[in-house]
């Protein structure tokens, strides 16, 4: 009667026991502030871009009543003006962006604060950064398709398998973000039929160099936007 009171016993704590590992086993990771990493001073990063199509409702089948299956409706083309991918080079307030269009075209800028350089067959030309300027939403002092959007636990619907990996999925208005849980960067971003995969590089260990010919454009510009300021 003892031995079968001790088996009874060692069986119910092996049970419980397994029951608490796989209790610990199903539990996924939830976020905590800071929900999204911060850029980093020294970064270097790629975000790929492709257009993207929502699948269709089945339909019913008037028939027989049952519901007709349906395929995503085929992805139209990429217009060739439209980025395949940015590749920023980040070291404190500098940026080197390498814009590459579908149609094959690279352009490189220098960003510097809001300023906005780049080297012509002409010359180095410069521009502010504004929505209506090139590089428009490729250039940003955030993340790409991420300024303005709300991220925290408002925003939070699910911790998930997303791409093979498990993430962390906000969102916010028609902005859906998939961030990484350990490092806090985003992985994803899919805003209405555009998305945006980011893929983080070794960062550089030295600051940015800015062509001559820009560097040169640049510091007469900032001299002179002094200059007019002093006098405000």
């Amino acid at each position: 009667m003892k031995r079968l009171f001790f088996t009874f016993v060692i069986g119910l704590n092996l049970i419980t026991g397994l029951e608490m590992v796989r209790a610990q086993t199903d539990q996924k990771p939830m976020p905590k502030a800071p929900y999204l990493a911060p850029v980093p001073d020294y970064g270097h990063w790629i975000v790929t871009f492709k257009s993207v199509t929502d699948a269709s409702p089945g339909t019913a089948s008037p028939a027989d009543g049952t519901a007709a299956a349906t395929s995503a409706p085929p992805v139209p083309p990429a217009p060739d003006a439209s980025p395949k991918t940015i590749e920023t080079i980040k070291t404190g307030n500098l940026r080197g962006v390498t814009v590459t269009l579908n149609n094959g075209t690279s352009s490189q800028f220098t960003c510097k604060g809001d300023w906005i350089l780049c080297s012509t067959p002409t010359g180095p030309a410069l521009g502010i950064a504004s929505p209506l300027s090139h590089p428009y939403t490729y250039y940003t002092t955030g993340y790409i398709l991420l300024d303005g959007v709300t991220i925290n636990m408002s925003t939070f619907k699910e911790t998930a398998l997303h791409n093979g990996a498990l993430a962390f999925h906000y969102k916010s208005g028609d902005v859906n973000v998939w961030i990484d849980p350990v490092s806090m960067l985003p992985l994803t971003v899919k805003n209405l039929d555009v998305e945006a995969s980011y893929r983080f590089l070794t960062p550089p260990s030295e600051p940015l160099p800015i062509p001559k010919d820009q560097a040169a454009l640049l510091q007469k510009e900032e001299a002179a936007y002094k200059a007019v300021s002093s006098m405000r």
